[in-house]
């Protein structure tokens, strides 16, 4: 937890040590330079903004695994592709209550990721198994975030909410659903991760 005057706020695992480096840079630099004690100062508010870790209250249906706009939906694949901007939460959540069957870390490159050429960007594949069907999460880094923290491991099971992992500056999310779900969303809707629903399941709510 990081506290900014009044105002505390809870880090993200993964981006602890940035918010804290530039935290302490502040109390370093203050005696040889003000404008330099002022500009980290500067870097770490941006720096736990952008890390944030916010307490959410889990929505109904299938929700989103990733705070930001939707940037494509395609109903034939069960494809709703989330877009992160810098401001958005960066931390990702299980879309439904699952297990992780399995996780792949594949290197490449960081176009940006509102592109059409983020085929080739390093991505985390998460492959999820539930009563509703098998589940995809992608997560997809751009060219500014650079690195996926992953939260979860092959064999872990996990309630509809709980986090996945860290996407560091903002990137991409793609969630492949199971055939059972309805998608509720459209393209260039706002949604926040574990709260919006994104899509409905035959047979109701997950227990």
């Amino acid at each position: 937890m990081s506290c900014l005057g009044l105002v505390c706020i809870v880090i993200a695992k993964g981006g602890r040590a940035f918010v804290g480096l530039s935290a302490l840079a502040i109390a370093v630099s203050f005696p040889f330079s003000l404008a330099a004690s002022l500009a980290f100062a500067a870097l770490t508010v941006f720096l736990a903004s952008v890390f944030r870790d916010p307490g959410r209250t889990v929505g109904r249906g299938i929700v989103s695994p990733a705070d930001g706009r939707v940037r494509e939906v395609d109903d034939g694949r069960g494809l709703v592709s989330v877009y992160l901007a810098l401001r958005n939460v960066h931390v990702t959540r299980s879309p439904w209550n699952c297990k992780i069957d399995d996780v792949k870390l594949l290197r490449g490159k960081h176009a940006p990721a509102f592109s059409k050429k983020t085929l080739g960007n390093e991505r985390a594949e998460m492959t999820l198994s539930s009563d509703a069907g098998p589940m995809t999460v992608v997560e997809i880094t751009g060219a500014i975030a650079r690195r996926i923290v992953l939260y979860v491991q092959p064999g872990q099971t996990l309630e509809k909410g709980q986090k996945l992992g860290l996407i560091r500056f903002g990137s991409r999310v793609d969630v492949f659903l199971p055939a059972t779900a309805t998608i509720e969303v459209a393209k260039g809707d706002r949604v926040r991760a574990g709260v919006t629903t994104i899509a409905e399941v035959k047979g109701g709510e997950a227990e």
